[in-house]
């Protein structure tokens, strides 16, 4: 484990959330699927999740829903509706906060409220020394890469190397969260898988 990430272990404990570092995804999975068991399960857009390969074992011991994986109208409704929901960050500050920028606010809303369980899974590449360290990686790290793999219109999209704050209608930088503290009623789980995971 990493310097930086004992140390956001640490203090995601500290402040009361479930924190917890896994040596290999599949391990994190074991524990995951342990933890929500025949539970419906959403899953918000992650290239941390779709690169872990997780999806096949979630669908195989209930229903996941996951609109990576099915197209129909509410298929983010009811994302957001299950009872447990999995997704990851766009950084993740060591002193105990989550940075998220969504472009439908669709990961935000199912990771700020609702009496749920909620998974955060992250590589190790996705933790900063703090805050606003976390938010420069996620505006200018994860962001535009994430506008080049959808093929938008954006001056990020075209190298993938910094936020350029533009007003074009495609940009996915709409909403932006920082959880610094457990939300009330919602069981917030902070997964750390070794390695580099997603964006």
């Amino acid at each position: 484990m990493q310097e930086l990430t004992k140390t956001a272990v640490e203090n995601f404990r500290k402040k009361g959330f479930v924190a917890e570092f896994f040596e290999s995804g599949e391990d994190a999975l074991k524990y995951v699927l342990k933890e929500i068991g025949s539970s419906d399960v959403g899953i918000g857009g992650s290239m941390t999740i779709q690169e872990l390969g997780w999806f096949d074992a979630l669908q195989r011991r209930g229903k996941a829903i996951w609109h990576w994986q099915g197209k129909y109208d509410g298929i983010l409704s009811d994302e957001n509706n299950a009872p447990c929901y999995i997704t990851s960050a766009n950084a993740i500050s060591s002193d105990g906060a989550v940075v998220n920028i969504d472009a439908n606010g669709n990961r935000i809303a199912a990771t700020a409220f609702g009496s749920k369980k909620a998974f955060i899974v992250c590589g190790e590449n996705k933790i900063e020394k703090d805050i606003p360290s976390a938010l420069f990686r996620a505006k200018n790290i994860a962001a535009p890469q994430n506008s080049k793999r959808l093929n938008r219109k954006t001056p990020c999209a075209i190298k993938a190397d910094k936020c350029y704050n533009c007003n074009s209608p495609e940009r996915i930088c709409r909403i932006t969260s920082i959880t610094t503290f457990p939300i009330p009623n919602l069981d917030m789980r902070i997964i750390f898988v070794k390695g580099s995971w997603g964006y």
